[in-house]
């Protein structure tokens, strides 16, 4: 190879290599911010073919492909850490409510005897063996 194929050649890779970089930091020139790395989108921040990069730069590929694991592992990770939040958050609601249900039932317990005292002080007063006691404030 001449000296100018194997320059062309360096020159090539480290453009490419450039672009995964700015790809890696989140400020690409070309591509939207955000885009998830990919060939495509290496190719496209580069301004080289993907069949290029397939066919002649292994190394990169590998390390474009490193990175999509990466992202791939990361957005796994985030969804694990979401859902043990939320987990979390219903293993204290279900705690809540059970400590809701023992006050529930509390109150209709006192609610029930509470109902039961009206109506025998209620048949009381309507007894006529009972006479209203009249004190001196009344």
């Amino acid at each position: 190879m001449s000296d100018y194929h194997t320059k062309h050649r360096q020159d090539t890779h480290d453009k490419i290599r450039r672009a995964i970089v700015r790809l890696e930091q989140q400020r690409p020139q070309v591509v939207n911010i955000g885009r998830k790395i990919s060939v495509a989108a290496v190719a496209e921040e580069a301004g080289v073919s993907r069949s290029l990069i397939h066919n002649d730069y292994p190394d990169l590929l590998e390390r474009i492909r490193g990175n999509s694991n990466k992202q791939i592992q990361a957005q796994r990770n985030r969804k694990h850490e979401a859902l043990k939040k939320v987990q979390e958050k219903n293993r204290q609601l279900l705690e809540l409510n059970k400590e809701l249900t023992k006050q529930l039932d509390a109150l209709a317990s006192k609610n029930a005897s509470l109902t039961l005292e009206i109506r025998r002080l209620q048949a009381i007063i309507s007894s006529d063996n009972v006479a209203i006691f009249k004190g001196k404030n009344t």
